[in-house]
């Protein structure tokens, strides 16, 4: 996998998800690829922004697919741990939305799987790139 061709899923189209799939989509290096929600309407929502960007509702069909690289989840806190450890299990690197985790010993977990497989993980804040931060 080169920079140029990070294949990106997104786990998660509520209110923070169509701005990660539009930031991924606009970004050289990386391609996006697939999105999953349970809520169909979120589905439609990013498929009419983004209409090459295909869409499930089953977040697994994300982690199973040999075509993604990485994924970015942006789903409630308590589902953020086994997301990522399945991820990383299947060989793909993770960015989650903070909390990372709900608590140290999940992210201490996460932190050397992530290690063993050597696989990128990184906890997003909104305002990590921002010049007052």
């Amino acid at each position: 996998m080169s920079a140029e061709s990070v294949r990106v899923g997104v786990i998660g189209c509520g209110y923070w998800g169509p701005n990660l799939v539009r930031n991924f989509s606009a970004l050289r290096e990386s391609r996006m690829i697939a999105v999953a929600d349970m809520d169909e309407a979120r589905l439609k929502h990013v498929a009419d922004l983004f209409p090459a960007v295909r869409g499930t509702r089953n977040a697994e069909d994300l982690l199973a697919d040999d075509g993604i690289d990485a994924v970015a989840i942006a789903t409630p806190v308590a589902t953020h741990f086994d997301l990522a450890r399945r991820a990383l299990e299947r060989g793909k690197h993770v960015w989650v939305e903070k909390p990372l985790t709900r608590s140290v010993k999940e992210a201490a977990s996460l932190v050397a799987l992530a290690g063993k497989h050597r696989r990128v993980l990184m906890v997003d804040h909104t305002y990590l790139y921002s010049a007052p931060v």
